[in-house]
């Protein structure tokens, strides 16, 4: 890696990321920033600005990377553009996983599609916590829905009782898709390497 990058990224997909960078003996630091901050688009532009100026300073040499996709703010591509910074050539962090188009896909029908670390740190997470979500919140976010897709790409998959235990929240049928690692270590590495097109 000819350019070492300060990447700043999503917490939803952390435990992948890290399980990744240990396969390939990587040692490269990120700077996780809470899940959830796509709920208030303030908030998350706040934090991506303060994690900015703090771990680059004025720097402008080294590559800064959001992992973060390009539909995870309404204007992300000129907020990115104008910090300077790189983001995801994928929409989201599901993306990430499958593809933009494959993920288009699997949403169609009523169905939800989701990842381990959505389960766990945003609807796990949110419940019986001081401030969290109710049986009516859930039942709010999920009533549309007739199924929920979890991604599997064998990297830290959702435990037997995590599944049901998340079925008893929502009460949406969950299934498991099997996906290929390979697909999201290559758009990781490449992204790191600079071998993505950058933001025009």
């Amino acid at each position: 890696m000819s350019i070492r990058p300060t990447i700043i990224g999503c917490g939803i997909f952390q435990e992948e990321i890290e399980h990744l960078l240990a396969e390939e003996n990587l040692d490269i630091d990120i700077h996780w920033l809470e899940v959830g901050l796509h709920d208030n688009i303030e908030r998350l532009e706040e934090a991506l600005e303060e994690a900015s100026a703090e771990r680059r300073g004025e720097s402008r040499e080294e590559r800064l990377l959001f992992l973060y996709g390009s539909a995870c703010l309404p204007e992300m591509k000129p907020f990115a553009r104008k910090l300077e910074a790189e983001t995801l050539p994928v929409r989201n962090c599901l993306a990430f996983l499958v593809g933009d188009e494959k993920l288009k896909q699997m949403e169609q029908n009523r169905t939800l599609v989701a990842s381990p670390g959505w389960v766990r740190k945003m609807w796990l997470g949110r419940a019986g916590t001081v401030g969290g979500w109710t049986a009516d919140d859930y039942r709010m976010q999920f009533g549309r829905y007739d199924l929920i897709v979890v991604l599997d790409a064998g990297l830290n998959p959702l435990t037997e009782e995590e599944i049901i235990t998340c079925f008893d929240l929502v009460q949406v049928p969950i299934e498991t898709y099997p996906c290929d690692p390979a697909y999201f270590r290559k758009l990781f590495l490449d992204f790191i390497e600079g071998q993505t097109a950058k933001i025009s």
